[in-house]
């Protein structure tokens, strides 16, 4: 059986087609729990009230609700620093591929204003 040589290029392609998937996938069950639940998620402020929601108040299908989106936001942002600050992708690299994600989602009928939409928040404070 022949033995298949895959290119630097192929599996740099992959990796940008598998993180792009998973930012995409990330940021569309941001946006459903957040509609949902009612969270704006527009400015950093709200991120943090998100962040910081106890859930206490809350009970059953809601309260797992906002620690699932608690959970993905840290998520997407954790992942997004990493690969901002990883020296083989960097801030640009990690940028193109949030928005590649956020775009697709974009065609896919979500609405620019909807709840995480905004990467913003995700560029404050990353250095070129």
């Amino acid at each position: 059986m022949p033995i298949k040589h895959t290119s630097e290029r192929d599996v740099i392609e992959r990796h940008l087609r598998h993180f792009v998937k998973q930012f995409e996938t990330m940021g569309a069950r941001i946006t459903m729990l957040a509609q949902s639940l009612g969270v704006p998620l527009r400015t950093p402020s709200d991120i943090e009230a998100a962040l910081q929601c106890d859930g206490a108040r809350d009970q059953g299908r809601e309260a797992r609700m906002r620690e699932e989106l608690r959970a993905l936001l840290v998520l997407r942002y954790h992942t997004f620093e990493q690969l901002a600050y990883n020296v083989d992708v960097g801030p640009q690299a990690a940028r193109d591929i949030l928005l590649s994600a956020n775009d697709r989602l974009l065609c896919k009928g979500f609405p620019a204003e909807a709840p995480g939409m905004n990467l913003r928040p995700f560029f404050d404070g990353i250095e070129d």
